[in-house]
């Protein structure tokens, strides 16, 4: 399994369900092996933060990871920041083409070897991933079964539907800033992930810390 984890760039995080630094990456369920699995919600929800956190996991258990980047946003720095190993990374730039991210994760899924696939959509036009017939999500769904692996897509809205296993919509609930305008830097910001598949799963409420001095 690998877990959900803590959000970053801001360092600390606390959770409703787990409060010691040791069960952070335990702060939300965990996904399985072998599916799709989606991180929705709109900017500034954490989604980006949470899957670097989700890198960080998967390349600290020795696993390799790739990052399919629809729109070059991609930030490496961060993602060690995160704890991230970039050894273990591979990134695809697609230059802002959701044809070529596909063709890309549909390259690395059917390839092997990769412990968990980072798909980001989340700056893609409504109009091109509208475009996107379902079959691509059955033909990943079935190429990622039965393997360790999990493709992991990161959007505004479900894209992958009925062939995502796992859906969570992360929502931002409050930010605390430090500083004064226009020199403020982000101090606090709560969110909580709602699980939209499977129903019925308490809400996770994260508390992300910026660290002191920071």
């Amino acid at each position: 399994m690998t877990a959900l984890a803590r959000a970053i760039p801001l360092s600390h995080l606390k959770t409703n369900s787990y409060g010691s630094d040791s069960d952070l990456r335990k702060g939300l369920p965990s996904l399985p092996h072998g599916t799709i699995c989606e991180i929705l919600g709109d900017s500034s929800t954490g989604r980006t933060a949470v899957a670097y956190a989700m890198l960080a996991t998967a390349t600290w258990g020795g696993g390799v990871v790739a990052v399919v980047d629809s729109d070059d946003v991609f930030d490496p720095a961060t993602a060690q920041l995160a704890g991230a190993d970039l050894g273990k990374l591979l990134w695809v730039q697609c230059g802002h083409s959701v044809e070529r991210a596909l063709r890309a994760a549909d390259m690395i899924l059917h390839g092997g070897g990769f412990g968990l696939i980072v798909l980001d959509l989340c700056d893609a036009s409504a109009v091109a991933l509208n475009r996107v017939p379902i079959s691509y999500w059955h033909r990943f769904r079935r190429a990622v079964e039965q393997t360790p692996s999990i493709l992991l897509v990161l959007a505004r809205q479900s894209v992958a539907r009925s062939c995502a296993t796992r859906q969570f919509e992360l929502r931002q609930t409050e930010v605390q800033w430090r500083g004064a305008p226009p020199f403020q830097t982000m101090d606090r910001l709560s969110l909580s992930a709602v699980s939209r598949k499977p129903m019925g799963m308490n809400p996770v409420d994260l508390e992300a810390f910026a660290e002191a001095g920071a």
